[in-house]
């Protein structure tokens, strides 16, 4: 997979997961505070994505050139490869909560007044599991954050 084609589609699914824990938590009840916490990574994860992005295309950041020998592709690539693991992690168990196992049907099935609180299933959200992905996250997006750093300053 090339780098632009992940940062894509790590953009897609932020979108989509942003979307889905923002209506879990404005229409369900009893939403359990991680599913705000989870809301809060993706979306701190966005901007860095969208630069990463702008730098690909030429567009971005100034790019310091003598610092990019300190960044190897191979790092970017395993860094963006751990974060479409955690993103795909996530997006499952989401889906999986609200009872849409197929990712293709979900996103459509999102879009229904009303769809989510009928067939919500906390006992699979497991705390435990998604403190986990929190902290994958949260480790994720210091890792881009630290070569975005290096490489434009």
């Amino acid at each position: 997979m090339s780098i632009a084609a992940s940062i894509a589609g790590l953009i897609t699914i932020s979108v989509q997961v942003i979307g889905m824990t923002k209506e879990l938590f404005d229409k369900v009840k009893d939403t359990p505070e991680t599913v705000m916490r989870v809301r809060e990574e993706v979306e701190s994860m966005q901007p860095i994505f969208k630069q990463v992005q702008l730098l690909l295309n030429g567009t971005g950041s100034r790019l310091n050139r003598s610092n990019l020998i300190m960044i190897s592709i191979h790092n970017l690539m395993a860094t963006l490869t751990g974060c479409v693991i955690v993103y795909s992690w996530l997006e499952k168990k989401v889906n999986g909560v609200c009872g849409f196992n197929d990712p293709t049907t979900a996103s459509e099935a999102w879009k229904r007044e009303g769809v989510v609180a009928d067939r919500v299933k906390w006992g699979l959200w497991r705390q435990r599991e998604v403190l986990i992905i929190i902290e994958e996250l949260h480790q994720q997006r210091q890792k881009l954050a630290l070569m975005l750093t290096i490489i434009t300053w």
